[in-house]
């Protein structure tokens, strides 16, 4: 049997977040989630500390839906490119908010909200089977 594709969820706590974690599990992925640094509740996040995060590392693919209202999002993503260089990682966003935070999306897969169910399917797939260079990353 072959290991099912693990998708990590950075997601508030919300009715979306369920909704992405039940597409995502019933397309096929294991799924774990983070709430963020904003949680509910509020949590120490390894990235802000300058360390790298267990969560990314187990996974194939990094779902971000996190958002840019808050400094310690931001950070994240930003600390995901830094400390994770390897990682595929989707953000979810507005349009508008990928135009104002295009520096923090260096290197991520943008994924336009709303979307369908299909795009975001089709996003995973595509970073699952993004081209790995000769360094392993």
């Amino acid at each position: 049997m072959t290991a099912r594709p693990e998708v990590l969820l950075e997601a508030p706590e919300s009715v979306e977040a369920g909704v992405l974690w039940g597409l995502l599990e019933g397309s096929g992925y294991k799924v774990s989630w983070c709430p963020g640094p904003e949680g509910p509740p509020p949590s120490w996040c390894p990235l802000l500390g300058g360390h790298r995060c267990a969560l990314v590392e187990s996974s194939d693919v990094v779902v971000s839906a996190l958002g840019f209202h808050h400094s310690s999002c931001r950070q994240v993503l930003a600390e995901l490119a830094r400390l994770h260089p390897e990682a595929a990682v989707i953000v979810e966003t507005p349009r508008s908010e990928a135009v104002q935070w295009e520096p923090l999306l260096q290197g991520h897969l943008v994924l336009p909200v709303p979307h369908s169910e299909r795009a975001l399917i089709e996003d995973v797939e595509a970073a699952l089977s993004r081209p790995v260079d000769e360094d392993g990353i």
